[in-house]
């Protein structure tokens, strides 16, 4: 898909963190492809080490790297350390609803872990206009 109105023209910064090297690294194929800039990480801990990070507009975190809502801790801490982006949190089926609202509090939002190509990208940019 290359429709202008939905990725961007320029280079936007993306976060990407996955504990999974394949998919990590396939994704981050995909989102340089669309000319984002991306940072990549295994793990949340290297993700709040690196400021840089904080630049990004958007957060692409696999909440299996985190487990029992210590991605909201996590969100939480980019926060208040300067990061003003959104996140994507990829999980699986069955979720808290108060938790849920929680997530949506800040525009974060929550897709499946198996979320296709195109519907990842277009919650992307969405994320990075949303800004």
């Amino acid at each position: 898909m290359s429709n202008t109105e939905t990725y961007p023209l320029k280079t936007a910064c993306v976060s990407l963190v996955d504990g999974d090297a394949a998919i990590r690294h396939a994704r981050q194929l995909l989102l340089r492809s669309m000319n984002y800039d991306v940072r990549s990480y295994a793990t949340s801990a290297a993700l709040l080490a690196d400021q840089r990070s904080r630049e990004c507009r958007c957060v692409v975190l696999d909440t299996q790297l985190t487990g029992n809502g210590d991605e909201l801790a996590l969100l939480h801490e980019l926060r208040i350390t300067g990061w003003t982006g959104h996140a994507i949190l990829l999980d699986g089926a069955g979720l808290d609803p108060e938790y849920v609202h929680a997530v949506e509090r800040h525009g974060d939002r929550i897709m499946a872990r198996t979320v296709g190509d195109e519907t990842l990208l277009a919650a992307i940019a969405a994320s990075i206009n949303h800004n």
